[in-house]
């Protein structure tokens, strides 16, 4: 008797927990985008991009690509960052981007706070290339940007502790007022 309900529960508990994959797999396939904002509530970045790339696999628009973009940064995981950031940069849009999203963080915070999004972008994915193993790579992507996009890349390599990667900071950027710039901040940040 104990066998029987036993293999009942146990066939009950399969049952059930195959109609949850089932339910979950659908919801992942039909509603990524919502899948994507759970799991950003409950701080899974990794998943939530995941699902944020199939909303832009499906859709092919750069708000998507941007969502995978932040997720990724969110997330802390360079490969994503890499992955996701690069082909948000290499858009046609991504200034259109940069615009539309600078406009709503200002109204965000009533105002006083404001956040530059491509500098946001291209800091973290300058910062990612150099742990990757690509300082001169990040520098070109801090390039092209304002100055403020070496914020993110200098504290990598600061915490990096690499004296040879400061000293190639120091003197990678082409522009003087760049390179001022990496100089005051290293000064700053490195004794």
């Amino acid at each position: 008797m104990k066998r029987v309900i036993l293999k009942s529960a146990l066939v009950t508990v399969g049952a059930l927990t195959a109609i949850g994959i089932l339910i979950f797999s659908l919801w992942i396939l039909i509603s990524p985008q919502s899948m994507a904002t759970v799991s950003e509530k409950i701080g899974n970045y990794s998943f939530a991009v995941t699902c944020a790339d199939l909303k832009y696999k499906y859709s092919g628009k750069t708000e998507d690509l941007a969502r995978c973009a932040e997720d990724g940064i969110l997330s802390g995981d360079d490969g994503l960052i890499v992955k996701y950031c690069q082909p948000l940069i290499e858009k046609q849009d991504f200034e259109k981007l940069c615009i539309d999203k600078n406009e709503d963080l200002s109204q965000g915070a009533f105002g006083i706070y404001r956040l530059d999004y491509e500098s946001f972008i291209l800091g973290n994915l300058a910062a990612s290339q150099y742990r990757e193993g690509d300082l001169l790579k990040a520098v070109e992507t801090c390039s092209k940007g304002e100055y403020r996009c070496y914020n993110r890349l200098v504290i990598a390599v600061a915490e990096s502790r690499s004296a040879e990667d400061l000293e190639t900071l120091k003197s990678a950027p082409s522009d003087l007022g760049a390179k001022e710039y990496v100089n005051g901040l290293i000064a700053l940040f490195v004794k």
